[in-house]
């Protein structure tokens, strides 16, 4: 069970980054395609900043997108590495 936790977790961020990766997908518009609450993208956004990737906000013509200026040199998150 702790094992389907953590995969699901660490598959999220995946999908979380590649949404990221585009720039254009606002909170609400990744919490709706990750099927999650907005309160679950911050938290999984922080997590993400604090393991060494640079992610913005910037602000499109009507509304803010999420922006990634950079990665940890490691690169993308190893599969063995707990979430938030």
């Amino acid at each position: 069970m702790r094992y389907e936790r953590a995969l699901a977790v660490t598959n999220r961020l995946e999908n979380l980054l590649d949404l990221i990766r585009e720039g254009s997908y606002s909170t609400p518009a990744i919490a709706a395609k990750l099927q999650v609450c907005d309160q679950t993208i911050y938290r999984d956004v922080l997590f993400l900043k604090r393991r060494g990737y640079k992610i913005r906000s910037r602000r499109l013509s009507s509304r803010w997108a999420y922006e990634l200026l950079g990665e940890p040199e490691a690169g993308r998150l190893g599969k063995g590495e707990d979430g938030p």
